[in-house]
């Protein structure tokens, strides 16, 4: 009877592997004859040129090119690929399985593997599709062969630059939930291991060729941690007005001596001020015309606090504190007149500000453009300012000691968002820092 059972178990997951593999195989093929329609005539025709990037890098199901991103600022761009599988769960729409991975020509990769599940109903009430309950569960790595690093504290010397090697994996759950329109909560656990090594090259200077551990906690080890994360996003919206703020608390438990045990405080805001307004006819006779806001022009004002400490007896590993300069290294945008993580420390205050405006807005649809118009429509200017600061102690950070850089540059905008930027930072005293990137405006960026 027994064996009966697990032959009938046997046959139903083959049976059920096959027709998930007959329908991806039928997937596949539309798929393929898609692509010859969008790219066969691509060095015959003008029209392919547009219509076929379009479709490998936006269009194409299930596989599709991804946009060339960085793993991290200063690892290059990278080139992969993406595969997305809608979910049919009921009440969930939108839920996927996404894996994606990719390699920049300086060897940084990533490969990561998130479920996401997506409920727009919770608990009866209606919400819109970037405020419904979500839920993921994912599993992260990276490759970093090649970091820089200043030392610790406000005041390091370009001259102490070394270089280290980097890899993460992580695996984890996270949950975010709307309580009402002006406040969400959301938390993350997870199991993070990070490995750090020296370079064995000659003619680049190693982190432990200058440091120890001794003066730079987490060189000699790196322990597996259990990470806890919980935070609310409280947000009030007006017409031309959005202020988004984010409040959280991190707890990095070392699963090995307990010595890197470490918590964190963060903090930050981000407003976003739209001063500009166009007149638009209502058809309601006799010229009448209403105002709506431009969200092609815009003011971004932000700042952040981050407080991580250690209880007594620990210390907090170098590569879980946060930096300033260029972007860090989730590619937020920092003190720009700087190199990539040019300062690090357990404490850091930063303030910001960036205004982006569209050149030429687009025409309203329906009305005929010229191609030169449309192109130049998609063009855009920006400017900065920055001003922050990291310290060893809370009491050593002071607005009178505050690093500053300012700068400016030009955006490709599409629809209301930006695709690209490209910009200087200067007023660093330490030469110029350029920038030069393709930005996802569908991703949760943090601050711009």
């Amino acid at each position: 009877m027994h064996s009966r059972t697990s032959l009938r178990a046997f046959f139903g997951l083959y049976l059920t592997a096959a027709g998930l593999s007959n329908a991806m195989a039928q997937t596949l093929g539309q798929e393929a004859d898609e692509l010859g329609a969008a790219c066969g005539d691509i060095f015959r025709s003008l029209n392919a040129v547009k219509t076929c990037p379009v479709f490998l890098f936006h269009g194409a199901k299930p596989i599709r090119l991804s946009l060339p991103k960085n793993v991290v600022p200063g690892g290059g761009p990278a080139f992969g690929a993406v595969y997305s599988l809608p979910l049919p769960i009921t009440d969930w729409a939108d839920s996927n399985l996404t894996l994606e991975g990719g390699s920049s020509l300086r060897q940084f990769w990533f490969g990561n593997a998130v479920a996401t599940f997506k409920h727009r109903k919770w608990r009866g009430n209606a919400n819109t599709a970037d405020e419904g309950f979500q839920a993921s569960v994912y599993l992260r790595s990276r490759g970093l062969p090649l970091m820089p690093f200043y030392g610790l504290g406000g005041n390091t010397s370009r001259a102490n630059l070394t270089d280290y090697g980097e890899r993460d994996i992580s695996a984890g759950a996270t949950v975010f939930n709307p309580l009402a329109k002006s406040l969400s909560v959301g938390g993350t656990a997870q199991y993070l291991s990070i490995k750090i090594n020296g370079i064995r090259d000659l003619k680049i200077r190693s982190i432990d060729s200058l440091y120890s551990e001794a003066t730079v906690p987490g060189i000699a080890q790196q322990p597996r941690f259990a990470h806890f994360n919980v935070f609310l996003q409280p947000k009030k919206h007006w017409e031309r007005v959005k202020l988004d703020t984010r409040v959280g608390y991190d707890l990095y438990h070392d699963a090995n001596s307990g010595r890197y045990s470490t918590g964190k405080f963060r903090a930050e805001f981000l407003q976003k001020i739209y001063p500009e307004s166009h007149s638009e006819a209502t058809g309601g006779g006799r010229g009448s015309t209403r105002h709506t806001t431009k969200y092609d022009s815009v003011l971004y004002l932000a700042g952040r606090y981050t407080s991580m400490w250690a209880g007594s007896g620990n210390t907090v590993p170098f590569y879980l504190q946060e930096t300033l300069g260029g972007s860090d290294i989730d590619g937020v945008p920092t003190l720009r007149g700087f190199q990539d993580y040019r300062f690090r420390g357990p404490k850091l205050f930063e303030l910001q500000a960036q205004y982006e405006r569209r050149l030429l807005p687009s025409r309203p649809a329906g009305e005929p453009s010229s191609n030169l118009r449309k192109a130049a429509s998609a063009l855009g200017v920006m400017a900065f300012y920055d001003a922050g600061e990291v310290a060893l102690r809370a009491s050593d950070l002071s607005f009178g000691t505050l690093r500053q850089s300012f700068g400016f540059g030009f955006t490709i905008w599409s629809g209301d968002k930006v695709w690209f930027r490209a910009y200087v930072g200067l007023g660093s005293g330490e030469g110029r820092h350029n920038f030069f990137g393709v930005s996802d405006p569908s991703g949760q960026a943090k601050h711009f």
